[in-house]
């Protein structure tokens, strides 16, 4: 089956293929919208632009972006570069295939069948494009705001108090 390896480097080329045009990514950034250390991305982008998936861009302003459109590239071709499946080695003629291995085989056909005929941007939506950073914000973590705190009705200064003991006093009752 699919490695965690792949399954991480197409969804982050998903997120990348939600980038306005002419945009880039940093390490960081990209990082953070995968939720994976940025060591692990920065091996999992080395690894896509040896295979020619994305581009870096060096300086400031810098980062990543596709190499290619997201339409023209499969699931499974960043399957087969990254993990590429070995062939179980030819078995002479007169062995019977094992009905096991003839399953696995038969679904491996299937799988490739299907992720050849899945596109990057097949998985782009309007909930995975990329807003640009932000500063966060106190409720971003779960803070409340809190209640605001309770004041007596009093007056401001000495000089007010004949005019506050003139008005009616409200009665309080337990």
């Amino acid at each position: 089956m699919l490695s965690k390896k792949v399954f991480h480097a197409v969804n982050a080329l998903v997120v990348m293929a939600g980038l306005p045009t002419g945009n880039t990514i940093t390490t960081a950034e990209l990082a953070a919208q995968v939720g994976l250390s940025v060591s692990y991305v920065e091996s999992l982008l080395k690894a896509l632009r040896e295979h020619g998936f994305v581009r870096a861009t060096r300086g400031p302003g810098g980062g990543y972006d596709l190499a290619h459109s997201a339409e023209s590239m499969s699931v499974w071709s960043v399957v087969a570069a990254l993990d590429p499946y070995q062939e179980p080695s030819d078995v002479q003629g007169d062995l019977q295939i094992d009905l096991e291995q003839a399953i696995g085989q038969s679904l491996e056909r299937e799988l490739q069948a299907f992720l050849s005929a899945t596109f990057i941007a097949d998985h782009v939506s309007e909930a995975t494009t990329l807003s640009l950073p932000r500063k966060a914000k106190v409720w971003d973590f779960g803070f409340k705001p809190m209640a605001p705190q309770w004041r007596p009705e009093a007056p401001n200064s000495v000089f007010q108090l004949s005019q506050f003991m003139a008005e009616p006093v409200a009665v309080w009752r337990a």
